[in-house]
Order: structure tokens, then sequence, then C-alpha cells
């Protein structure tokens, strides 16, 4: 048997408890299922799910605890894995209505390292279809249920549409997903929840469904920073020799060594409802425990913004896949994805070339922005959780289909790390999430910053409590 209030601790004391015999992974994983037996079907987080599979891999964790073999740090914990990522067992459909190829259940380096230390993944999160939206919907599958709100069926953020819902639904301690233009972010910020966007390469894509390869970066999303960073250790190959004192120095900065820059007005612009009014309570917050403030402005961002916002960065190289990968992709997918793609269809080699050429020259830039700060704040998401009728979100018909990722998608097209961490709800009752965006390649900065952050504003269920959907008070 397990308690909630095992369940309840960071990553590190859950580890600790299983090291120390004073719980199994087993035990764990039983308690995992039983929550998702219980709320899968109102929420709805995961598109394949098999107990059996899950079960043995925690059998397996607990074999090699009981001879003496420590794996690593993510040995013994319920994990959920995004369907984007191949997992032996487990078709991969990638959002889509059918399975795809067999070789897309190949497993790929992330998988394989979460595995090789005896992590219990749980099953397979759901996704936007081939990663290719922000809100959460899917025509195929339905979208989960946001647990923010009990009696409206909201966005839960996407394309890892599954994943911050399975962390509290409390079937999975940590989720993986992935980030092309804010697909962790988004999600941990319209769920409540941590998302870490790694710079592209840190971790390798291969293994996973791509939608633009030059951007795919795979993720965690935890329900705390100091989880967040705990993954980050067990996971990074750098960190191979020591995981577990990156992450006790990661905790040692403190909020009046680090300066914190906000970040361009393009940011700020247009945000629904109180969204701005909550992170900048949050950044006077910091200011007011000792972190220095300074504007950082970025024309590279805001030059970014205004092409991406009015559809010039069509991508092409999701539609040149689905040619290749998927059979008739035409006759299946959602007619709104069909349609944004098929309108990129007509772009001409040279003028795609002369667009990368151009986001080359902004992110070399764009580096200069980060010459007097360590991080860039902004709010992740500038609107609030849409609620979804007939399974699609109901948004101003005026407003940009990408707008979801207006925030985020710089971070990606600027070659940048970041994480988003909430710090309030918004006047309709749903999370809002703070960014903090780091130069490419440091993310060890980017965590030892939030984790600062994160002792003056508080952990994710300190901040905002826990949804009323579910009964789960994490500490």
């Amino acid at each position: 048997m397990v308690s909630d209030d095992i369940l309840d601790k960071p990553l590190a004391e859950i580890a600790e408890v299983l090291r120390s015999g004073g719980t199994t992974s087993e035990a764990l994983t039983e308690y995992a299922i039983g929550r998702h037996e219980k709320y899968g079907e109102k929420l709805n987080p995961y598109l394949t799910w098999n107990p059996e599979l899950t079960r043995e891999a925690a059998i397996a964790a607990d074999a090699c605890f009981a001879g003496g073999y420590d794996l690593g740090p993510l040995q013994g914990l319920p994990i959920s894995i995004k369907d984007l990522y191949g997992v032996e067992g487990f078709p991969t459909y990638g959002g889509s209505a059918k399975p795809m190829a067999d070789k897309w259940e190949k497993e790929g380096p992330v998988v394989k390292r979460i595995k090789s230390q005896l992590g219990v993944i749980t099953g397979k999160t759901h996704t936007v279809e081939f990663a290719a939206g922000g809100i959460g919907d899917n025509i195929h599958w339905g979208a989960p249920w946001n647990p923010w709100d009990a009696h409206n069926h909201r966005g839960p953020g996407g394309s890892s549409s599954g994943a911050g819902v399975s962390l509290w639904e409390g079937s999975a301690v940590a989720a993986f997903g992935t980030d092309t233009m804010g697909s962790v972010r988004i999600p941990a910020s319209m769920t409540g929840v941590v998302g870490l966007k790694l710079t592209f390469g840190r971790w390798s894509a291969e293994g996973i469904v791509p939608l633009r390869r030059s951007q795919d970066t795979p993720g965690p999303l935890a329900r705390s920073v100091v989880d967040a960073a705990y993954i980050f250790a067990a996971m990074d190959s750098r960190h191979d020799t020591a995981p577990l004192s990156l992450l006790e120095n990661l905790g040692r900065a403190a909020i009046d060594e680090v300066t914190l820059g906000i970040a361009d007005p393009c940011f700020w612009e247009d945000c629904a409802l109180n969204i701005s009014d909550v992170v900048e309570r949050a950044i006077s917050e910091l200011k007011n425990a000792g972190a220095k403030i300074v504007d950082a402005p970025s024309s590279e961002t805001a030059a970014l913004l205004s092409v991406v916002m009015q559809g010039g960065m069509p991508n092409n190289e999701l539609l040149a896949f689905l040619d290749r990968e998927v059979p008739n992709w035409r006759e299946q997918v959602d007619p709104g994805l069909k349609s944004r793609l098929e309108m990129g269809s007509g772009q001409k080699s040279v003028d795609y070339l002369k667009l990368e050429r151009w986001l080359s020259e902004l992110r070399r830039q764009s580096r200069s922005n980060f010459d007097n700060v360590d991080v860039i704040l902004a709010p992740t998401v500038p609107i609030s959780p849409p609620v979804l009728a007939d399974g699609k979100p109901v948004l101003d018909p005026d407003v940009p289909h990408v707008i979801g990722a207006r925030n985020t998608c710089p971070a990606n097209f600027l070659g940048q790390c970041a994480i988003s961490m909430p710090v309030g709800l918004d006047s309709d009752g749903m999370p809002v999430g703070l960014q903090l965006i780091a130069l490419g390649g440091e993310e060890e900065k980017l965590l030892a910053c939030a984790m600062a952050v994160e002792k003056v504003i508080g952990s994710a269920a300190q901040r905002i409590g826990s949804p009323p959907v579910v009964a789960y008070q994490v500490r």
C-alpha cells in the first residue's frame, strides 16, 4: 500500500523512500493505476494505456532495488510519455486516426534512457494531431479535460495535451512531451504545472514523430521546478557522473544573486483577462525579495512575431513528412490542419531558403539580448485556456490560430531554452504561467534561476493549490 503523502513529495524524496524500502515501485504503480481508474474517464489524459506492461516494469525496478542495483534517479518512478515517442509495446498514432508504421514504435535515446534507469512508463498521453496545435484539441480522440474547470471542457494546452493532465490525475509523477513552438510550456501553463523547453539538440529527437526537425525538442513536465531539475539531472548526459550533485548545486542559487529581464513589450500586448497583472505581481514579489529587475527589449523577437502572427512561417517540413510517411493523410487529418498545410505548399524553395537565412541572422543577433541579464521573464501564454465546443476551441475569429504559441515560439525559432512555472490564476480561475527564457545551451543557469524564483513564490501547489476536478494535494 502507499499513502497520498508519499506521492505528494518531491521526486528526490520519493526516490529516497524507494531506496530505503519505505515503499516499492509496485505499490506506487498500483496507486497510479488506481488514480487513472478513478479519474481517467473524466480527464482522458492517455491515448494508450497498458497497466500490465506498467506493472512488469515496476516489478523489475523493485527486483533491482532488492538486489542492490541502483540504475539511476528515475528507477521505479511512474512516468507518462507523449504519443509521439516510440515505446515498445505501445502503438504510435502521433495524434492521428490510425497507428503509424511499425518503425515509429522504435525507441529513441530519450525513451531508452528512461528505461535504462528502470523508469516505469504508465502509457502514451494524448497529443494534438501531429503536434500541430497549441490548444490541445483533437478531432479523432477528443481533448483531455483541463482539471481547473470542473464544469466546462477547456483546452489543456498543446500539443503535449495529456502530459500536464496526467500529473494532476496522479497517474504519473513525471511526464515527457515535445516542444517545437511551445508544446511543453503551453500545456504546462494551461494546466498549472512546470514545463522545461531545452535548447535544440541538447537531447536527441530520434525516435520521435517530427514536426519541424530543426526545432523539435523533447522535454519534461513536472509538478515543481525542483522536480523538473531532478528529471533534467537524471536525463542529461553531461551530468551522468553526478546527477544529484547537479541538483544540489542548482538549489544553491538565491534570488538576490540573479538579474531578471522584463521581456520586450511584444510579449505583453493583448494578453487576455488579467494575465499580465498576475505575472507582474509575481515579478514585483521577486523584486521585493531582492532580485535585480531590468528591461530586456528585443527587436529580433518583435520582428519574428510580426511574421509568425501573420502566418508567414508555414510548416512545410510536416507537409513533406506526411507525404512521405503517412499514406492518404489528406483523407484523414483534421480539415483545419489540412488547410494550413496546403496554404504553405505553394512556398517557393527560394523563399524558404531566404526565410531560413533570415532566422539564422535573428538567432545570431538575439544572443546580445542576454548580455546584461541571466534570464528574461514574460507571460507564458497570452490567453486563458479556451472552452471547447464540439471538440474545437471557441476563439475570436479575428485571433490568429497561433495565438497560444505567440509567447513561446520565439525561444524555439531563436535557439533559446525556457521554462514555464505557474504564478497564479486568471479571472476565470485558470492557471497563469511565468516563462523564464535563457540563452541557448544555458539550461543549468535557467534551472538555477527558476529554482531561486520558486523559493520566493512557492511551488505549483503552494502557489495555486490543486484543481477542482481532482482531490489530490501536491505539496
